[in-house]
């Protein structure tokens, strides 16, 4: 096959099939894996599960062969799902995330909701229909552990630590807070690799505790009004801005300290300042991080140095509320104002974005060809 000679909408096309039959084999690997599940043929091979048979068998990593046997697992109470997966409609990604919130009776209209997401929307979603239990969060309290190993001769070394999300969270906050304090290098006039700078952060961070150290770095927490005032601990759900979902109980013990600054939702719309400034108050900005969780162009998955963008301009009559703004990363922000692409409210009030000559980005993903689909399931 000669593809210098494809124009780059067929490339589309090809590529669109290729993968929505990638989705097709996937699903079919699937209701492959579940029939191995049920007769533990695995167990012939000596292996204790079906994942480490699947990764020891066929070559694939762990992660891949986990992945695959819990999707297959889950597609078994779903129909609705499993027959889409087979139709090449989603993709294997997708499927893993939506069969995490979906259920028998949700299921349906749960998939219409998540086709305009985007994959770190729907691991969003995901994490938030999934939130850890307080014996969760002690769980991975009890493994907590931080190894310091030197060098022979001690000049550098290495530090490791397993942490609960809730309390990594925290530390990473206060070490980028620290590594955003760094000058520039006073030899080169340019910052150090970020990785570096962070480095510095972490040494400032234990180097300046005590009476002369600046204050605490402030931690925000997103949490429904449920999850702090109902006794079930089960209700609503709470999640560090831009960091994991966490225990209920684990967010009123950290609503306790004055450092932490706690915003709570009780389904009040949150509206903005309107015509009153171009400027975004601190306040709406964490309310936005809160909802777009970074870069809201699809496929990217910047989540610093992001950027709120008006969808309207402020210069041609636009409002500072939170139906106006999305956050963008410098690098598609630049798209909106320099390269004439746009956005626009979707029918389901999805941003939707347009290149400069009217096309929606990204392209509905074509139908798979009916040839191509027979070829699969008869594979």
């Amino acid at each position: 096959m000669e593809r210098e000679r494809f124009s780059n909408d067929q490339v589309d096309q090809v590529l669109g099939q290729l993968l929505s039959g990638l989705a097709v084999f996937h699903a079919v690997v699937c209701s492959w894996l579940i029939e191995v599940d049920r007769g533990q043929r695995f167990l012939a091979d000596g292996s204790p599960d079906l994942v480490q048979w699947l990764s020891a068998r066929f070559g694939l990593r762990h992660s891949t062969a986990g992945l695959l046997v819990r999707v297959a697992r889950r597609l078994q109470d779903l129909p609705v799902l499993r027959e889409r997966f087979a139709a090449g409609d989603l993709s294997l990604d997708q499927v893993d995330a939506i069969s995490k919130m979906a259920t028998a009776d949700t299921e349906e209209g749960l998939i219409e909701e998540c086709l305009g997401l985007s994959n770190a929307a729907l691991d969003r979603a995901a994490r938030r229909a999934n939130p850890p239990t307080t014996q969760d969060e002690r769980e991975m309290w009890e493994r907590r552990c931080l190894f310091i190993q030197h060098s022979l001769d001690g000049l550098e070394g290495r530090l490791t630590a397993h942490l609960p999300g809730s309390d990594l969270h925290i530390v990473e906050s206060a070490i980028r807070a620290g590594a955003g304090r760094v000058p520039p290098n006073p030899e080169t006039g340019l910052f150090d690799p970020y990785p570096a700078r962070m480095a510095d952060g972490l040494v400032e961070l234990a180097a300046t505790s005590g009476d002369g150290s600046p204050g605490p770095i402030p931690v925000t927490i997103h949490a429904d009004l449920e999850a702090l005032t109902e006794t079930s601990m089960t209700g609503g759900v709470a999640e560090f801005e831009a960091g994991p979902v966490i225990a209920n109980e684990t967010a009123r013990r950290l609503a306790c300290d004055a450092l932490v600054e706690c915003t709570v939702y009780d389904h009040a719309r949150t509206l903005g300042v309107g015509r009153r400034t171009r400027l975004i108050p601190g306040w709406l900005r964490r309310l936005l991080w809160h909802r777009d969780g970074g870069c809201q162009f699809p496929g990217c998955e910047h989540v610093d140095w992001v950027h709120a963008h008006h969808r309207r301009h402020w210069a041609d009559g636009g409002l500072t509320d939170m139906d106006n703004l999305i956050l963008l990363c410098s690098y598609h922000h630049r798209f909106l104002h320099e390269h004439g692409w746009t956005i626009e409210d979707g029918p389901d009030g999805k941003p939707v974005f347009r290149r400069p000559d009217g096309q929606i980005y990204p392209p509905p993903r074509p139908a798979l060809d009916p040839r191509l689909r027979e070829l699969v399931r008869t594979t």
